[in-house]
């Protein structure tokens, strides 16, 4: 795939979590005699967003070969991974992509939304400060252990992202296709005594993931940026030996709702942006609903095209409308307006 583009052959190393012996039946390909000419990767990460928990299945690296491309290989890889993902009792695909209306005709749609929080000196003093017994640590990559399940403790106990261990946290880290996100990757943990109650990674000046009690992530958040961006220029005396950072803004990657940092950051009004989380496929309609405990909405599928009903309302999508009426972030009908559409979140550490 990277060949061809003049890089290094460097996927099977980006995503050591996908290409294994043990995730093999995940891997989709096409063959003329001895040859791989067509290929697309799938792996499975349970998340939760608060009660729910859904199945979903990620899909990497969809490819084929110069002098095979025009004859439907890269359809048939994906309709064979679709198969697989409802083998595996996926209730939701994910993808990211730049040729997002090729995906579209198989079911694909862009739903789902991230958050970009930014904070500089105008802005980050209007977080709380830590509470006075709380200490900050930062550990950079290679991490311990040790670190690891305290993150994970923190992670699973707001039940937002995806479901790990310490062995696949590590692999994660290592994994992705910028060595240099590799090597700035840190752990920032508040410690109360010899107790964990909030973390943050940083990448490169990069919120990517957080975890731990709203009021603690909101001063961790704080300290963070004053200890590693400093203070502002005007409070110091500078002169021609003076290092001013190059940067005097920390972003924060954060989900719309579902977690109460977030209702905390709102009546601030921080500058944020908003873009799709990806491309999201959804295999089982009724298993979502289930899962967000939307018992009272049926759901009915007929051609292609699928009925959702409550009560007296009705509505009828088809798949790709479906991922939005479910997931946001555009309302896209009234049906159901009270509790649609729920929170789809992987942080992108989860990232295939």
């Amino acid at each position: 795939m990277r060949l061809e583009s003049g890089s290094p052959p460097s996927i099977a190393g980006d995503y050591p979590f996908i290409y294994n012996e043990d995730n093999l039946g995940n891997i989709m390909i096409v063959k003329d005699g001895d040859r791989v000419v067509a290929t697309v990767a799938i792996w499975t990460n349970d998340i939760q967003v608060g009660l729910a928990r859904l199945k979903v299945g990620g899909i990497n690296c969809v490819a084929t070969r110069s002098g095979y491309r025009g004859r439907g290989l890269a359809t048939l890889v994906m309709r064979a991974a679709h198969q697989r993902l409802g083998e595996l009792r996926c209730q939701v695909g994910r993808l990211t992509t730049n040729i997002s209306k090729w995906y579209r005709r198989l079911g694909w749609e862009f739903a789902g939304s991230k958050c970009y929080f930014d904070f500089n000196h105008s802005n980050v003093d209007l977080l709380p400060q830590l509470p006075i017994d709380v200490m900050i640590e930062c550990t950079p990559c290679p991490f311990e252990d040790e670190t690891l399940q305290a993150l994970l403790e923190l992670h699973h106990g707001d039940r937002l992202g995806g479901v790990r261990t310490v062995a696949l946290t590590r692999t994660l880290f290592k994994s992705g296709n910028s060595p240099r996100a590799r090597a700035d990757a840190r752990i920032v943990m508040a410690r109360r005594r010899d107790t964990a109650v909030a973390y943050l990674i940083d990448r490169g000046g990069t919120i990517t993931e957080w975890g731990g009690k709203a009021e603690i992530v909101s001063g961790l958040l704080r300290a963070w940026f004053e200890q590693d961006v400093g203070r502002p220029a005007l409070d110091r005396e500078l002169d021609a030996q003076t290092r001013v950072a190059g940067s005097e803004r920390m972003t924060m990657i954060a989900p719309r709702a579902g977690h109460p940092l977030i209702n905390g950051l709102e009546p601030l009004s921080l500058p944020c942006r908003y873009e799709y989380w990806g491309m999201l496929y959804i295999l089982d309609p009724r298993g979502t609903l289930d899962a967000f405990g939307l018992h009272d909405i049926t759901v009915h599928e007929s051609d292609g095209r699928f009925t959702l009903t409550r009560g007296r309302a009705q509505v009828t999508v088809n798949r790709p409308q479906l991922a939005k009426l479910l997931f946001g972030p555009e309302r896209i009908s009234d049906f159901a307006g009270d509790v649609l559409p729920v929170t789809f979140w992987q942080w992108p550490l989860e990232h295939v």
